[in-house]
């Protein structure tokens, strides 16, 4: 996406919101729309809320499962987990923040460890898991950095067996592959509108049906008295188009990684064995490039393709602001000459080839140009 001059290659952070939604909301937001009112527009909004459920439910086959609306998949999250009295709560080493930093006070955290090609190890997973049931396991579907695909349906299967709930963040997934809940079998799921060319400030919390917590936002009856206050029905409406229009095009986001093969193989021959490329070795999003180069920083890097008009991440944008060393990275065991050299490059469907090439280009000027002055 070319926007402003600019060269949108984030799309892990955030997408533009589509066209057709953004019409769409533009319509709804016209209308004084109030889920709890008794009358007719109170009604039509409940409709719209039913439709945009149905179609979060077809994109996950989510039959089985409740939907709560929420601001976004860290509310969903923070949902899950202080809504619940877990004695334990076991996490991976590299989930999103969201998740990594979401610590109630009453209960024991330990961390999985991951492999160096960023999956998650199932083996030290069992070690971690205690001999009690009240526990609760979350990890991510997908890497928001690495792009890596992770194990979640063997994780829920361990959890259940041993009489634990798993909590999945899908919200890098969302959109990008099939995403089946009946096959994964979680029993809370996170998800994020922005991800999927929806509107931001709109997730969702699915859990399945019989499953009860206390809310985290208490005040009206709302969403069955499991998440007070006003539905935010442009958002909703956006959301539930969002995963109608991903539903369609789904088959479609694997041709991506084509182009970010050619990404890669370019880079390799600039950089040559000063380059890595993580994640690469194992099942990842089409779209997701994580590279690093040795002993040279990201946030020079980033400073020289923004001033390029390139928009790219030093990993994940939750985490921007303070430009740190890639806790992920640091999971994986990355060497560390690595460790600040890291950027996230991630595609969309509407990349074109002259994007990357010109990325290519500003790359190949400021390789070279940091090559010469170390000399």
């Amino acid at each position: 996406m070319t926007n402003l001059n600019k060269i949108f290659l984030d799309y892990n952070s955030t997408t533009p919101v589509d066209e057709t939604i953004i019409a769409k909301i533009h319509e709804i937001a016209k209308l004084p729309l109030n889920s709890s009112a008794i009358h007719s527009l109170g009604r039509y909004a409940n409709t719209l809320i039913d439709e945009s459920k149905l179609q979060i439910t077809q994109l996950l086959n989510a039959y089985n499962y409740e939907i709560i609306f929420t601001s976004g998949a860290t509310e969903a999250t923070n949902t899950v987990f202080f809504g619940n009295n877990f004695d334990d709560i076991i996490i991976s080493s590299i989930e999103h923040a969201s998740v990594y930093n979401c610590r109630p006070q009453n209960s024991k955290i330990s961390e999985i460890k991951c492999k160096q090609n960023g999956v998650i190890n199932i083996e030290d997973f069992i070690k971690k898991i205690p001999q009690h049931k009240n526990f609760l396991v979350s990890t991510m579907l997908c890497n928001n950095e690495t792009g890596v695909i992770q194990p979640a349906e063997e994780i829920a299967q361990i959890t259940h067996q041993n009489l634990g709930l798993f909590h999945c963040d899908a919200v890098q997934a969302l959109g990008k592959i099939p995403v089946d809940l009946e096959k994964i079998n979680p029993d809370f799921v996170a998800i994020s509108a922005h991800k999927i060319n929806g509107p931001q400030g709109i997730g969702a919390l699915l859990y399945r049906k019989g499953l009860d917590f206390r809310p985290l936002i208490f005040g009206g009856k709302q969403q069955k008295s499991k998440r007070a206050g006003s539905l935010n029905i442009t958002g909703i409406v956006g959301f539930g188009q969002a995963c109608f229009i991903a539903k369609q095009k789904l088959k479609d986001f694997s041709k991506i990684a084509k182009l970010r093969d050619y990404l890669e193989e370019q880079l390799q021959i600039i950089a040559q064995s000063n380059i890595i490329f993580l994640g690469n070795e194992t099942t990842r999003l089409a779209n997701t490039c994580l590279y690093s180069i040795r002993n040279l920083s990201n946030q020079t890097q980033l400073i020289n393709f923004d001033l390029n008009n390139i928009c790219v991440s030093a990993g994940s944008s939750c985490s921007s602001g303070v430009i740190s060393q890639s806790r992920v990275l640091q999971a994986m065991g990355i060497e560390n000459d690595f460790l600040d050299g890291a950027i996230r490059v991630s595609l969309s469907p509407q990349t074109s080839k002259s994007e990357i090439d010109y990325f290519i280009k500003i790359f190949s000027e400021f390789y070279n140009r940091a090559k010469i002055n170390k000399k």
